[in-house]
C-alpha cells in the first residue's frame, strides 16, 4: 500500500534538533484521503515533512468546512515525486488530503 508521511515539528529550527511533536501515515489511493489535523492552537504555523512513497497530489486547508480534497487538476494541489520530502509551512489546525498521480 502507497504511504504519505507527515513529519510535523512546531518550527523550522526545530527540525535539525529532532523535536516531532506528530506523525502519521496516510494510504495514497484513487480517491482523496485526509490526514489528522496539525497539532497545535491559535492557528501557529508548523513545519511540515511531506514524503509519498508514489507520486502523489497533495493539498492542505482549514477543516472547519469540510476536509480539503486533493484532485489532478493542477489547481487544487502540489506534485509530490515520489522519495522526495517536500517541506512546507502549514498551520495547525489544517489537514492535508493526498490523492495517487495516474
Amino acid at each position: 500500500m502507497a504511504l504519505m508521511q507527515l513529519t510535523v515539528w512546531q518550527s523550522a529550527s526545530e527540525v535539525a534538533l529532532g523535536d516531532v511533536i506528530q506523525e502519521e501515515s496516510v494510504p495514497i489511493s484513487g480517491t482523496s484521503t485526509p490526514s489528522s489535523a496539525i497539532t497545535g492552537v491559535n492557528r501557529a504555523r508548523r513545519r511540515v515533512r511531506i514524503f509519498c512513497d508514489t507520486d502523489a497530489w497533495v493539498t492542505w486547508g482549514s477543516a472547519e468546512g469540510g476536509d480539503p480534497v486533493a484532485d489532478d487538476s493542477g489547481s487544487n494541489g502540489r506534485m509530490i515525486g515520489a522519495g522526495n520530502p517536500e517541506y512546507f509551512d502549514i498551520e495547525s489546525g489544517y489537514k492535508l488530503a493526498v490523492l495517487a498521480r495516474a
